[in-house]
């Protein structure tokens, strides 16, 4: 993982939930996997572009069989281990600056009797000021993958974005320290049980929609999320082709094909993307390699367990959230700072939660009904 500097300041039938604050359109039971959940949200009078939402299972979840695979590790699907996932939603795109802005103004919080204003836009991949971080000709400013901020701000991002769109936030969160940009670098959260509000994925969600969603599929073998493997490469390759299809990497970001050379700063590209400019994986979903890595719920423990301490039933580990404890999450996904090898759905790495970096976004699910 390359540290780059840190920069410091459906056709589906539908039931609409609509509210003084804002609208979300949640899928009937006759949904089916890669059924659109949600075409936009809508906040107040404004409708957000790339803010549409997929089912990533049927009505019944999904189960996953763990297994060996010599040519893309098995990530959280480890042999002997089996999980269920219950049903959930997830956003076909990264959150961009715009909806992260929208989302975050005029957020504040009290800690010991001050007011603290939360950032709003804490972005590091502005392209202005000396021009270092520049996007492409043809892509928006605004809809480039948010990044730069904490886990801590990821799940309050969340909680306000279900406030916004009258549904029932997934954490209790309680602030106690933000730091001079207006990140927060700590507070307590715990996650509400069966609350439909938006949330972060968990690792074991964020894995199964890159792959595909369907285990029976050869895209649930893919090196990365969407694109098919050219014969004789792999997983472990820093400098790989295969990627230039659905994602930006080291090696791609100037033009969206791979060069030996790799990334120079203070060039167009250098940094992030408008999200969704490459191909979607067999969901419908964008961005799952490369782009940014993407904040996860759980907290890092090291290797995967084939039973960890998630619930578990008949022996099926059900809708697992790694260790019990820890100050690092899980970040998936890989991102423009990083190798291919890095963008591969099956490696799995992790920052503290109080960390902040040009390189780390999200993407944010709920429970689907």
């Amino acid at each position: 993982m390359k540290k780059i500097i840190i920069c410091l300041f459906a056709a589906v039938l539908s039931v609409s939930m609509i509210g003084c604050k804002g609208e979300v359109e949640s899928g009937t039971d006759g949904y089916k996997a890669g059924d659109v959940a949600l075409e936009k949200i809508k906040i107040g009078d404004v409708v957000y572009e790339y803010t549409s939402e997929v089912y990533v299972t049927g009505k019944d979840g999904a189960i996953i069989e763990g297994k060996e695979n010599s040519e893309n590790y098995a990530g959280v699907f480890v042999a002997g281990r089996k999980v269920k996932l219950s049903p959930y939603i997830m956003s076909k795109y990264e959150v961009t600056q715009e909806f992260y802005t929208a989302v975050m103004t005029g957020q504040k919080v009290n800690i010991n009797g001050e007011e603290i204003i939360l950032s709003e836009s804490p972005f590091c991949c502005r392209g202005d000021k000396d021009g270092y971080k520049l996007m492409l000709t043809g892509e928006e400013q605004k809809y480039r993958a948010a990044e730069n901020m904490t886990w801590f701000d990821a799940v309050y991002f969340c909680n306000v974005l279900s406030e916004k769109t009258d549904l029932t936030k997934a954490y209790n969160i309680t602030v106690t320290a933000v730091d001079t940009w207006g990140c927060i670098t700590d507070a307590v959260v715990t996650l509400v049980s069966g609350a439909n509000g938006y949330r972060l994925p968990t690792e074991a969600e964020w894995e199964f929609a890159a792959r595909g969603g369907n285990p029976t599929k050869p895209e649930w073998d893919y090196i990365f999320s969407g694109a098919i493997k050219t014969d004789g490469t792999n997983y472990i390759r820093k400098i790989n082709v295969d990627l230039d299809s659905v994602g930006w990497y080291w090696y791609n970001l100037l033009s969206g094909e791979t060069s030996e050379n790799g990334a120079v700063s203070h060039t167009e590209g250098y940094g992030t993307h408008h999200v969704g400019k490459k191909s979607a994986n067999l969901l419908g979903i964008f961005d799952m390699s490369g782009n940014v890595c993407e904040w996860c719920y759980d907290v890092f423990d090291g290797i995967v367990k084939k039973n960890d301490s998630a619930y578990i039933e008949n022996g099926i580990v059900i809708n697992p959230l790694g260790a019990t404890s820890n100050s690092v999450r899980v970040i998936r996904g890989g991102s423009w700072a990083d190798d291919a090898n890095n963008c591969s759905v099956c490696y799995r790495y992790r920052e503290t939660q109080k960390d902040w970096y040009s390189y780390l976004g999200f993407r944010v699910v709920r429970n689907a009904k």
